[in-house]
């Protein structure tokens, strides 16, 4: 059975949203502060974490980054806050969505159905490429990484969703990819139109990739971002494609 670990401080919510789990067929417990999810996460593994941002003891941003040094599975932020500055601190930590409370349980369920199924499954690869060449940077989708190509060549620290919606822009150059679709194709579920999400792990995205400002990845408004790189190579054992 799927295991979640529900990380809230107030016991009347963190109860209903149990209740909501264990309907849905998922073994939920509970944790009241950081430092009892930090006690429950050193004895037991968890498939999925929901976690307020405002803890007693310690932000939920502050728990995320210690539980991303030893585990890669989703995290969905919770919060009444809903400015944007929270929302972009909380999924720089290390989270990979974000819901405004009151929650809509039914959004819920579906946002952690998907955040598993993208957690599941195996990344989707083109025809192997072997290490495909970009300005500034490649990507070896033999080995499942990045690396700069400029300077001293050192590898980038992609987590899972950037690599993949990385991989998603390097296979849709010059197109226009819109907000909505990139959420569909990475988190497997319809956005709910808010594109924050997206938004933030662009950013991150950006910041390893094009340290140098080059604009790869062009904003359109509103709408999307266009990739605006075809491959400069293609090598696969040492030769050119």
């Amino acid at each position: 059975m799927i295991k979640i670990l529900v990380v809230e401080d107030e016991p009347d919510l963190s109860n209903i949203i149990r209740l909501h789990l264990k309907r849905a067929g998922y073994a939920a417990t509970a944790a009241y502060s950081c430092a009892e999810a930090l006690t429950l996460l050193e004895n037991d593994s968890f498939d999925l974490i929901i976690l307020d941002v405002v803890l007693p003891d310690q932000r939920g941003t502050e728990l995320c980054t210690l539980i991303r040094a030893h585990s890669q599975c989703p995290i969905i932020f919770t919060s009444c806050l809903d400015d944007s500055q929270t929302i972009i601190h909380a999924l720089q930590s290390g989270g990979d969505d974000y819901m405004v409370k009151p929650l809509n349980y039914d959004e819920m369920l579906a946002r952690i159905e998907a955040n598993l199924r993208r957690h599941r499954a195996a990344p989707v690869q083109p025809a192997p490429l072997g290490i495909r060449e970009y300005p500034g940077f490649a990507i070896d989708t033999d080995h499942h990484c990045v690396h700069l190509t400029e300077g001293d060549g050192r590898p980038v620290a992609l987590s899972a969703i950037e690599y993949e919606l990385l991989l998603y822009f390097a296979d849709h150059p010059n197109t226009l990819l819109l907000y909505n679709e990139l959420y569909r194709h990475i988190w497997k579920a319809n956005s709910a139109g808010d594109t924050r999400t997206v938004m933030v792990h662009i950013s991150n995205l950006r910041k390893k990739i094009d340290p140098n400002h080059t604009g790869i990845i062009q904003t359109v408004r509103g709408a999307g971002y266009i990739f605006n790189a075809a491959p400069a190579a293609s090598i696969n054992g040492g030769h050119q494609a």
